[in-house]
């Protein structure tokens, strides 16, 4: 045995042979180590789709499907959600100027709140009315209007829903008064009718049926409504439809400014030219559901002005308000609830 590499000289090498000769142990210990390294090695040649960024064609097409399946069904429910939960509950104050030649000098600058439609009942509790007396507190309006459909067939009509009703509305004061005409939802029955004049009435506000008052040199009437109702212009503005005979006396001087409450609005186009200067109305909610702002659907004597202030002609304007509350479904979209001071201003 060679002493310096503990090996067996082969057969083949003569007894001084230096070589390192394989025995069967070496080739099995060498077979144990070519695996591992040949694995290493081959983690080292680098994977092209990974190195580059790029994902196969079609798994990026079936995430573009995903994706748009996901914006189908989220734009339709976040938009829903919007519409019956957020947006009615956004008040919003709309300011007006209106310019009249025919204005008394002593209404320039003054300001008329009108609000409008609120259908109190499950979708439009007092609370919600509360916004709009704060907002009217705030502002100290010289003139507060309401524009109809105070109720309607889903309004409790029990002793604790009216005191809540009456505790809002008698918040809502102005050195000129308070005035209001019914709507085609408080007119339907004579039940409901009376209770909605019953919460009026209570709240201190003046109801206007085919009626008139004088008010500092203006004249103003309000129409019943048109649906169940009988609109008689030429009864409001009469001696006979004043509130109070003492205002008869003021009347004499046929060019009074004559101020105008009517639900709806689309009845304007059946008045006379001269039968009045400036009208307030309602009715419309403008549509309530809108696209990019014109609604999607109208109501009867609602089309012709769902919403905005209209110049009729050189001696007539038309303020149509979106209202308050819903009716029909609880929604809102692209129409929020509306509170409207307008400013009077002498040419």
């Amino acid at each position: 045995m060679n002493g310096a590499i503990g090996m067996k000289p082969s057969a083949r090498c003569s007894p001084g042979c230096l070589c390192r000769h394989e025995t069967a142990n070496d080739r099995k210990q060498e077979r144990y180590l070519i695996l591992p390294v040949f694995i290493d090695q081959a983690s080292l040649i680098p994977d092209s789709s990974r190195s580059t960024g790029r994902r196969s064609p079609g798994k990026a097409r079936r995430r573009r499907i995903t994706l748009l399946v996901l914006l189908l069904f989220a734009i339709p429910a976040l938009t829903a959600f919007w519409a019956f939960s957020i947006e009615p509950a956004l008040l919003t104050v709309t300011r007006y100027t209106s310019r009249h030649a025919q204005l008394p000098e002593q209404w320039h600058g003054r300001t008329i709140a009108f609000f409008s439609d609120t259908h109190l009942g499950p979708d439009y509790l007092p609370e919600k009315l509360g916004r709009v007396a704060e907002a009217i507190e705030r502002e100290k309006p010289d003139l507060i209007l309401f524009g109809g459909d105070l109720i309607d067939h889903r309004t409790p009509q029990d002793p604790g829903f009216a005191a809540d009703v009456i505790e809002v509305l008698s918040r809502m004061r102005a050195p000129l008064g308070q005035y209001a005409i019914a709507g085609n939802h408080d007119n339907r029955l004579i039940a409901e009718y009376r209770f909605m004049a019953d919460l009026l009435a209570d709240s201190g506000f003046t109801l206007l049926d085919n009626q008139s008052a004088v008010l500092d040199g203006i004249w103003l009437g309000g129409l019943a409504e048109s649906y169940f109702g009988r609109p008689d212009l030429d009864q409001a503005f009469s001696a006979a439809g004043l509130i109070s005979p003492e205002m008869e006396d003021d009347i004499n001087n046929d060019q009074l400014f004559r101020l105008l409450l009517m639900h709806q609005p689309d009845y304007a186009a059946a008045l006379p030219a001269d039968g009045f200067n400036l009208a307030f109305s309602g009715h419309s909610h403008n549509g309530q559901v809108t696209f990019f702002g014109r609604p999607i659907i109208t109501v009867h004597e609602g089309r012709l002005y769902p919403h905005g202030l209209y110049h009729l002609d050189d001696n007539r304007s038309l303020l149509v308000s979106r209202g308050l509350g819903t009716v029909g479904i609880a929604a809102r979209l692209g129409a929020p609830p509306q509170l409207v001071l307008l400013t009077l201003l002498r040419d």
